[in-house]
């Protein structure tokens, strides 16, 4: 069977780890990559063997290229994605998909108009932590859950926001220690809970002057099912701490710090938890909580775009595609809305 082909566009620091993990993963081949920002472009090519493209919409046109991956900042991926679709190519877009759900629908409706798929990258949810809380969840081994929390109390430095323009900016980055930090750890807190009634949030730039974007944030959250929750976020917390899910109820609480397992306890033990609690082991992922790129390697990429390669072979959906993907930064904007307005928001 033939390869999948691949194309990155934008060779910033994000795209090595889509790049090795296209390389290690069967039956998928990265043929090209392009950037606007030719040193950036001429390293990612001659790494990784690909041909480099300036224009994107000239790599687009190559026959051999099924799926682009979009590794472009937050606010450009809109427009751009519109144009790949209409080019017949499927789409893979790291995180956050877009800045807003305005422009994630614009998005949405292109890829369903050209009959593409469309995935979002959320490795954390291909952790084998993360897998064996949803597994419970899935069994109702929690009983009645009342709680589920995310924390992120990360620290980012003044010259990492320097380090490129579009960092920290409403319009490229659309949102702070949220949006661009903690979307992943909001993203597996949904997959945990389910969907949330409503919302209640403040939040504020306490460490970073300048900054257009919060880098301290508080939500308090109320579940469809009538649990509830916190989200707590910053990039304002020296030195930084391992990022942490919570999930509790009445029959058993676990916990994830940085795609390991760190608590589980359940009413009804069964053998299999004495070991999992013992040999439970981190995906790799990385924490991230002072340096974005500290300790990450490319398997949870590698899992993730395996999944999307199979999609394709197999005519079904990606795991995380597109709606998934929505639905953080559906949350993230009513926080958002509610430290505005000072009121709690209905989803």
């Amino acid at each position: 069977m033939a390869k999948v082909g691949y194309g990155i566009i934008g060779c910033g620091n994000i795209a090595p780890l889509h790049a090795d993990a296209i390389a290690a993963t069967e039956g998928a081949e990265l043929v090209a990559v392009s950037d606007v920002v030719e040193e950036n472009l001429k390293k990612m090519s001659e790494k990784y063997g690909a041909e480099p493209y300036t224009d994107f919409r000239e790599m687009i046109k190559r026959d051999d290229i099924q799926v682009v991956n979009l590794c472009i900042p937050s606010g450009m991926r809109a427009e751009i994605a519109v144009e790949v679709a209409r080019a017949g190519k499927h789409i893979i877009s790291e995180k956050p998909l877009e800045v807003s759900t305005e422009r994630i629908d614009m998005l949405l409706d292109a890829v369903d108009e050209a009959g593409v798929k469309l995935g979002c990258i959320f490795q954390s949810r291909f952790a084998d932590g993360a897998r064996l809380v949803k597994k419970a969840v899935e069994e109702k081994r929690f009983g009645r859950i009342f709680l589920g929390d995310a924390y992120i109390k990360w620290y980012r430095s003044e010259e990492y926001f320097a380090s490129g323009a579009w960092r920290g900016t409403r319009k490229l980055d659309g949102g702070g220690c949220l949006m661009n930090q903690g979307i992943h750890q909001i993203d597996l807190l949904l997959w945990f809970m389910g969907k949330v009634k409503s919302v209640y949030a403040k939040t504020a730039t306490v460490a970073h002057e300048g900054l257009e974007v919060e880098d301290l944030a508080c939500a308090m959250i109320e579940f469809e099912s009538g649990a509830m929750g916190m989200i707590e976020g910053s990039t304002a917390i020296y030195p930084g701490h391992p990022a942490r899910v919570e999930i509790h109820g009445s029959e058993g609480s676990a916990a994830i710090e940085d795609g390991k397992l760190q608590f589980w306890q359940f009413k009804d033990e069964r053998p299999e938890d004495e070991e999992i609690r013992t040999a439970i082991k981190s995906t790799g992922e990385g924490a991230g909580a002072a340096d974005p790129m500290a300790n990450m390697n490319h398997e949870g990429h590698r899992r993730q775009i395996e999944d999307f390669t199979n999609a394709l072979r197999e005519g079904r959906e990606p795991f995380v595609d597109g709606r998934e993907g929505r639905r953080a930064v559906e949350l993230i904007e009513a926080i958002y809305k509610s430290a505005e307005t000072g009121q709690a928001v209905l989803l």
